[in-house]
């Protein structure tokens, strides 16, 4: 038996921008997304034989073929043609419905602990069966910040961009993603989609203001929408506001909000003032480069 463990990250949507609906109903999107030190642990063992199977820790999911690490681990083993027993255990911190991307970085870090015991695909596999699990699988194979495209399969590293430092607020609030999606096509008629074409590629003058402006060009499209649906989030981004951090945005779909400090102090100092809420948790995290591997 091989057995690897891997500490699965969060990530945090610091740009989201919709660029228009395709003709396969899926939205056409372009997001900084930058991984964070708020881990899930999962823990992958193989051997020979046959079937898949998940048991988890901490909070609840499903440990059949709706878990995204379930599934990306069957199609790993359909794409390399290996027949083996793998068993995945999951220590789950993360809250699912949160767009922190804990049930997509679980199904990265099985596809990259099952590379890493098999050595059986290269990377371009590795991204293919990403892009067919879920939009953020593919940006956390590598797990660096970076710019996602397309529906989120096409993943531009962008390898100088500055870690910063964070305060999530998870509400206990499950959103789907399907739902906040949903919304949106409600709010904004078909004129108002923007094509991908028309926004351009100032994405370099992007990264520039968030490395120099001392406060970072946060955007999120999906937050109007969601905010229609729970008024809450507002009320959320209120506390952080409050808070005197001045870069505060919600991550993905929802629920999570978090603010930005480029300072690690007022980060931690925002931190010692929330983290005892009984209506929210509080997590202190920063920017991380590459997978974490527990030895």
């Amino acid at each position: 038996m091989s057995t690897i463990t891997l500490l699965s990250p969060a990530k945090i949507n610091l740009t989201l921008e919709i660029l228009g609906v395709r003709p396969d109903s899926y939205h056409e999107l372009r997001s900084i997304i930058q991984p964070i030190d708020f881990f899930d642990e999962v823990r992958i063992e193989v051997e020979d034989g046959e079937g898949i199977s998940i048991e988890s820790s901490g909070i609840e999911i499903p440990l059949d073929s709706d878990n995204l690490a379930w599934k990306a681990a069957d199609r790993y083993l359909k794409e390399s043609g290996l027949s083996l027993s793998v068993k995945i255990h999951i220590k789950k911190r993360i809250p699912p419905g949160s767009g922190l991307g804990g049930g997509s970085g679980n199904a990265a870090a099985v596809l990259v602990g099952l590379n890493k015991l098999t050595s059986a695909l290269n990377e371009e596999k590795l991204m293919h069966i990403a892009s067919t699990i879920g939009a953020d699988v593919s940006f956390f194979i590598r797990s660096q910040s970076g710019l996602a495209e397309g529906v989120g399969e096409k993943i531009t590293l962008l390898r100088d961009f500055p870690l910063f430092y964070y305060l999530v607020l998870c509400p206990k609030l499950h959103i789907s993603t399907q739902e906040i999606y949903k919304k949106w096509d409600e709010l904004h008629t078909a004129q108002e989609h923007k094509s991908p074409r028309a926004v351009g590629s100032d994405i370099q003058e992007t990264v520039s203001m968030f490395k120099n402006n001392a406060t970072p060009p946060l955007k999120n499209d999906l937050e109007e929408p969601a905010i229609e649906l729970y008024p809450e989030i507002n009320s959320y981004k209120k506390i952080l506001s409050s808070m005197g951090a001045e870069a505060v945005m919600m991550t993905g779909s929802g629920s999570a909000v978090y603010a930005l400090f480029k300072n690690e102090d007022e980060a931690v100092d925002a931190y010692d003032y929330l983290k005892t809420s009984p209506t929210f948790k509080s997590v202190l995290a920063s920017g991380i480069k590459g997978w974490h591997f527990v030895i």
